[in-house]
């Protein structure tokens, strides 16, 4: 068809950023399109990191050699795709008809964006929404490695200059050897709630932290293969869950 034999060039790329993304994440995927250069959005944005609505967006495809005869080819900047997708994400509450003032917004990004990161299913997020709530009012540490992660990524993107950034992978961050290392996103060493989202959540993820799932729950652990979370009550029952489902 004409796409294929080139007579039809588009002007519009069409990406779509998943749920659960961080602005590390985004970076590569627009990086790899060719709308920016590494380390422009995650250098600049990652301050507002939990404001980019994950979604299937279309960006101006950069302009090429020889494109001078193209109509509207202004290729796009790290600033004008993140006020497209800060913009969608103030779309999507209008939608919702959420109004939260921009601290209780924060906190519900902040919140959503671990569910993202530790649930899969509408009804797991709900009760670690729960749990998350539980731990916070008996000022227990939350402990959740997804934060250290996050940290350590942050921590290397502060470090290097924007011409030196290279990706970082927060599945391949060593936890174990990051949780001895203090700093404001160790929910291992610090209390309450890292000081900001940890990822982009999607609308699912954001509702269970409006609606959590009350319960007695204060532990959870995810099987092997990720395909179901455990919830206990206390740290007995939680140690037994480990040696069942995880031989640890």
């Amino acid at each position: 068809h004409a796409m294929a034999s080139g007579y039809a060039e588009p002007d519009d790329l069409v990406l779509t950023i998943p749920e659960g993304f961080n602005v590390f994440d985004i970076d590569k995927r627009l990086a790899d399109f060719g709308l920016i250069k590494a380390g422009d959005f995650a250098g600049k944005y990652h301050t507002d990191e939990g404001q980019f609505f994950p979604d299937t967006y279309r960006f101006n495809r950069p302009a090429r050699p020889g494109d001078s005869g193209r109509s509207g080819g202004e290729g796009e900047t790290a600033d004008t795709i993140a006020e497209k997708m800060k913009n969608h994400l103030n779309l999507k509450f209008e939608d919702l008809s959420l109004i939260l003032s921009s601290l209780v917004l924060q906190d519900t990004l902040t919140r959503a964006s671990i569910l993202e990161k530790e649930a899969r299913r509408e009804e797991d997020m709900r009760l670690v929404a729960g749990v998350i709530e539980n731990r916070l009012r008996r000022k227990m540490l939350l402990q959740i490695d997804a934060t250290v992660s996050y940290g350590a990524c942050l921590r290397q993107l502060e470090s290097l200059k924007v011409s030196k950034f290279k990706y970082c992978d927060v599945s391949q961050v060593p936890v174990g050897a990051e949780i001895r290392i203090d700093g404001p996103y160790n929910s291992y060493k610090r209390s309450g709630l890292p000081p900001g989202p940890i990822a982009n959540p999607g609308i699912q993820a954001i509702q269970a932290v409006l609606n959590p799932q009350k319960s007695d729950y204060l532990y959870y652990l995810s099987t092997r293969d990720g395909s179901r979370l455990i919830f206990s009550k206390t740290a007995s029952e939680h140690a037994a869950n480990r040696r069942k489902y995880l031989g640890i």
